[in-house]
């Protein structure tokens, strides 16, 4: 009986494991990778994770093409997490990111706060480490969703800006 206990643990791991690559090969992209912050302390048991894949394109504001959101449940980062997405809507010419926050009772507590390039342009989409950065108290009419992609869409701006100076540069060069 106790063979029977650990070959099933056994086959339940090796099942676990083999989930991205099940998902690939059933047509289904995966990006996947850990969350984490550096701050020390204790998430409660009620916090939401949220992952959000997002097409980022100048000017327009990002497009979420895929999430994958959960509870804690009492656990600590780093926190593993993969989401899956339909290769049919990916433009390889386009850029897609992979943000996240963490949210506890409705109120952002960590969010990331740079690009995390993923799937296209030699981008990963494995092993993608996101590291988030404590927020501090929000106003209430702040969503987790709303500010995930205002925050993309800031730093794909600022990120344009920074590109359109160096042209700039270039181009006032005698």
């Amino acid at each position: 009986m106790k063979f029977v206990i650990a070959l099933l643990g056994l086959f339940s791991m090796v099942a676990l494991l083999l989930l991205p690559g099940l998902a690939q090969a059933q047509g289904q992209g995966v990006v996947s990778g850990t969350l984490t912050y550096r701050d020390r302390s204790a998430l409660p048991p009620n916090a939401v994770v949220t992952v959000q894949i997002a097409e980022v394109r100048p000017g327009v504001m990002p497009q979420v093409i895929a999430e994958q959101r959960f509870t804690s449940n009492n656990a600590q980062p780093p926190f593993r997490y993969t989401i899956g997405y339909d290769p049919a809507r990916i433009d390889p010419n386009a850029q897609y990111t992979v943000q996240s926050n963490i949210t506890v009772g409705g109120q952002v507590r960590y969010t990331t706060n740079q690009i995390v390039p993923v799937i296209t342009r030699g981008a990963p989409t494995m092993g993608v480490t996101l590291n988030l950065v404590l927020v501090g108290q929000l106003p209430e009419a702040s969503s987790g969703s709303a500010l995930l992609l205002f925050g993309c869409v800031a730093l794909a701006g600022a990120g344009v800006a920074a590109l359109g100076r160096k042209a700039l540069r270039r181009e006032l060069r005698f």
